[in-house]
């Protein structure tokens, strides 16, 4: 979804400058991480007998300049020994990275900065006054976490601060395990989703340091959110989906239990030196399910949804590797301080709604997988962009009519009942109403009952913006049940001749629709890229007519942008009153590229 400038600033305003309000010690440990934070707080907590002073940050909070000047004075410069782990690499924190290099160096401070992932970053060994050998350990005790590794880091990094503890080297951990409280069978009738009694598969995966940090309660929601719909679940915690140990043991778990659909809530892209991925091989559709960093009250606030840092790790680099973006289902909370530490450690909070909808959207995807392609029913919605005739289904260097026929008979081809389509210029004059064409239709009563189904603030804002839906252009009279599509609804009384219209194409379960004007005709243009406008009733009941009337399996829209993503609502991270899910639901959207 794109927005204007002006409706992008809450989340930068966010990064503002703070004061932890820490006091000096003699080890420091910096991560963007909770669960680093987490395990090294713990490990310094069993240590029996004397110890250095610690303090911990989350780098998240600290990425003001002058944030990092204020820690850098107050707590930092006092340290005898810092740890920095920089999940990203130098880009991700570039100026307390050089901040720190000068700080550390005259001041004789041991400083060790390593990745935060498997993907080694020569700028962060420069930066580091310790010597290499020194750093890869460091970074091999936080890349195989547990009790055990943690418990050697501390050791080793107090004897950097003057207090000599006893330490050993990295003990490898599996790289792979399975989450077994989050495996749990489906409890519910199988029936549209399952065949011949089998319930189909979901594989969830997560970072390994969760499980280690005992943080897994997002997991473990929406693993219950599946069973509840029908899927048994498997859920892998892996290091990551570059670390070849665990690359190895994903692809073995699918192997054994190949999934329907795939969820995975680790960060960045999994692409490997081979340009693949391991999760494609399942061959399965990929859903990546966000645990952010950015807080629930700047999401919540935001029109953009999402921050900087969660946009990149979460948002563009996932979707490079074909997966498909959901939702976020937890946020941070901080917990209780604890005075001696002067840290809170942080857990992710479940966000039930968000959590539901992701599992309705794997839902959706493992019905589509297991129809058989003559009963699945698909809408190629075109855009209709505000210009002069012609333009209907616009894009630069798409030939829309073409693209249509291109696709529909590669969907034929597959086993699709695409029925009769008209060709060409024909489609495109019945689509745009300069030639006699079938109708699809939606009663005025049936779209009452509906729209009130909706959030309560999205039926408010529509109303207030447009009045009762009997006035839109698009509701006409006499309706003609002869000319729909689907048989009418029974909820349509005799008397009742009230109806919203829709030109359509296709005698099949492929159709052809053209996106209805979201505003006025008159200023269609003005108000197709009005990110405050909420769509007008006839916009609504197309969705609507698709949704419960059709009953879509999928959408393909075709085509220029279209209005979807410019409905009030948040660019990324949708919440269940964001206007482009309250009309799409949890349907999947397919974007085709230009044929």
């Amino acid at each position: 979804m794109h927005l204007l400038a002006q409706e992008i600033r809450s989340l930068d305003e966010a990064e503002t400058a703070v004061d932890l309000g820490q006091s000096p010690a003699d080890l420091v440990v910096l991560s963007f991480t909770d669960s680093d934070l987490a395990a090294v707080a713990a490990a310094w907590k069993a240590v029996d007998g004397p110890r250095p002073s610690l303090r911990l940050a989350n780098l998240g909070r600290l990425k003001h300049p002058y944030s990092v000047d204020l820690h850098l004075e107050r707590v930092a410069s006092r340290a005898r020994a810092i740890i920095v782990r920089c999940l990203g690499g130098a880009d991700y924190w570039r100026y307390g990275i050089d901040e720190l290099a000068v700080l550390s160096r005259s001041k004789s401070i041991a400083l060790a900065i390593v990745p935060g992932d498997h993907v080694d970053d020569p700028r962060l060994d420069r930066a580091s006054t310790l010597p290499e050998p020194e750093l890869r350990r460091i970074w091999t005790w936080f890349q195989e976490g547990g009790p055990t590794n943690m418990g050697s880091l501390i050791g080793y990094v107090s004897r950097l601060a003057g207090h000599p503890c006893v330490w050993r080297e990295p003990e490898p951990l599996p790289a792979a395990a399975r989450y077994e409280s989050a495996c749990r069978a489906a409890r519910v009738p199988i029936d549209d989703l399952g065949r011949r009694g089998e319930a189909p598969r979901a594989l969830i995966l997560s970072y390994r340091s969760l499980l280690l940090a005992a943080d897994t309660a997002p997991i473990e929601a929406l693993a219950e959110a599946l069973a509840e719909r029908g899927l048994s679940t498997t859920a892998l915690s892996v290091t990551s989906l570059k670390d070849p140990r665990a690359v190895i043991a994903i692809a073995e778990a699918m192997a054994a239990e190949p999934p329907n659909v795939i969820l995975n809530t680790t960060a960045f892209s999994g692409r490997l030196e081979d340009g693949s991925t391991v999760l494609e091989r399942a061959g399965v559709p990929v859903l990546q399910a966000i645990l952010p960093t950015t807080p629930r009250e700047a999401w919540a606030a935001s029109p953009r949804g999402l921050g900087a840092a969660d946009l990149a790790m979460n948002v563009v680099l996932p979707e490079l590797d074909g997966r498909i973006v959901t939702r976020p289902i937890s946020f941070k909370r901080d917990g209780v301080l604890d005075a001696e530490l002067e840290f809170a450690r942080t857990a992710h909070e479940t966000e039930p709604s968000r959590i539901a909808h992701v599992a309705d959207l794997a839902a959706a995807w493992v019905r589509l997988r297991q129809a058989a392609p003559a009963e699945r029913r698909v809408a190629l919605v075109l855009s209709d962009y505000p210009a002069k005739r012609g333009r209907t289904g616009y894009a630069v260097g798409l030939d829309t009519p073409a693209s249509v026929g291109t696709i529909t008979e590669a969907l034929g081809q597959a086993g699709y009942a695409v029925g009769s389509l008209p060709s060409g210029d024909t489609m495109m004059e019945c689509l745009e109403g300069r030639a006699p064409g079938a109708e699809a239709y939606l009663s005025l009563a049936d779209y009452r009952r509906m729209f009130t189904a909706l959030p309560q603030s999205f039926q408010a804002a529509v109303t207030a913006a447009w009045g009762d839906p009997a006035t839109d252009p698009a509701q006409s009279r006499p309706f003609d049940p002869s000319s729909g599509l689907r048989p009418p609804s029974p909820s349509r009384g005799e008397g009742d001749q009230d109806a919203f219209r829709f030109p359509v194409v296709g005698t099949g379960n492929i159709i052809v629709a053209v996106q209805p004007d979201r505003g006025r005709t008159a200023d269609r243009k003005a108000s197709y890229h009005d990110a405050n406008l909420p769509p007008r009733h006839g916009y609504i009941a197309f969705y609507l007519w698709l949704r419960h009337v059709f009953q879509i399996d999928a959408m393909i829209h075709l085509g220029t942008h279209g209005t979807l993503e410019w409905l009030p609502g948040k660019a990324v991270a949708l919440t269940d009153t964001c206007a482009p899910e309250v009309l799409v639901g949890a349907t999947p959207i397919i974007y085709p590229f230009i044929v």
